[in-house]
């Protein structure tokens, strides 16, 4: 992969040094994420953001979340996300952990777990998240550098796992059509770079393809094809947003046939070429 879009020299200057340790673990407060709507992005660490208030709506990997305080959201690295809209009293924090930071943090388990469920209400939790907060505060803070990231790097563990088993109450309440779609949407994340077709993901589930575009429909509003030519969309945007790729390398790393046909597709879908959408959003 190409170089990421680079955060950190948006950020550098703005977050002072008691609220960071180095690169590896930024912390921040009151920051305004309508700089960020509509504009779809990937980043090369893990983000979690703390909705203390307000509400907002967005993708990750090609799945909409309608999202109410107070709640935990998280980004994980290599993930494309978009904010598509913040109500004018959202106020969150934001954990910004590296690769680095979190190498051996988790287990493919806890990550598959976030990925399948990354918002969780917190409602009845605010307690417990609002001490770890404090607590990694706290270390950060800390005037004795030694230790601090490896402080702060354990706490991280023990939240992160009680995140995990949070998740896993929500994802035994599930009912069958839910369960149906977000296995759809698991497997198009996994799959849409090679196959885009209904077929494929509706024999991969053992539903007629009929049946799975009622489900996505309803959940939804889109119908299967689109769903997945927006997940292809999204993430055409984020790696021309994100990325130093040429178009000609985007479109082969996107299986379209040829660089024209992916032309052709963003443009019908944007109205824009896809040099007109890089030099807009860079």
């Amino acid at each position: 992969m190409e170089n990421y879009f680079d955060w950190q020299s948006k950020i550098k200057e703005s977050v002072p040094e008691n609220m960071r340790i180095g690169d590896d673990l930024i912390i921040l407060e009151n920051i305004d994420l309508k700089d960020s709507e509509n504009v779809p992005r990937k980043v090369d660490v893990n983000t979690f953001i703390l909705m203390d208030k307000g509400n907002s709506r967005a993708i990750v990997d090609g799945k909409e979340y309608r999202v109410q305080s107070p709640c935990i959201a998280a980004v994980l690295s290599n993930q494309t996300y978009c904010f598509l809209e913040a109500s004018a009293d959202l106020s969150v924090r934001v954990i910004i952990m590296s690769k680095k930071f979190t190498v051996d943090m988790g287990s493919p388990f806890l990550r598959k777990m976030i990925e399948e469920n990354p918002v969780i209400d917190i409602s009845s939790d605010m307690i417990s998240f609002n001490t770890y907060y404090k607590m990694l505060l706290h270390a950060v803070k800390s005037p004795f550098k030694a230790g601090r990231f490896e402080s702060a790097k354990h706490l991280t563990l023990s939240m992160l796992y009680y995140y995990a088993r949070r998740l896993e109450n929500v994802v035994h309440d599930k009912k069958k059509k839910e369960v149906i779609f977000d296995r759809f949407c698991d497997d198009v994340r996994n799959y849409f770079v090679i196959n885009r077709t209904i077929p494929f993901y509706s024999g991969r589930l053992g539903v007629s393809s009929k049946y799975l575009t009622e489900i996505v429909k309803e959940k939804t509003g889109m119908t299967a094809n689109d769903y997945i030519d927006r997940q292809t969309m999204i993430e055409c945007e984020a790696l021309l947003s994100s990325t130093d790729m040429s178009v000609q390398q985007i479109s082969r790393m996107m299986h379209f046939p040829s660089c024209s046909v992916f032309g052709k597709f963003f443009k019908r879908v944007t109205g824009m070429s896809p040099t007109e959408y890089r030099e807009k959003t860079k």
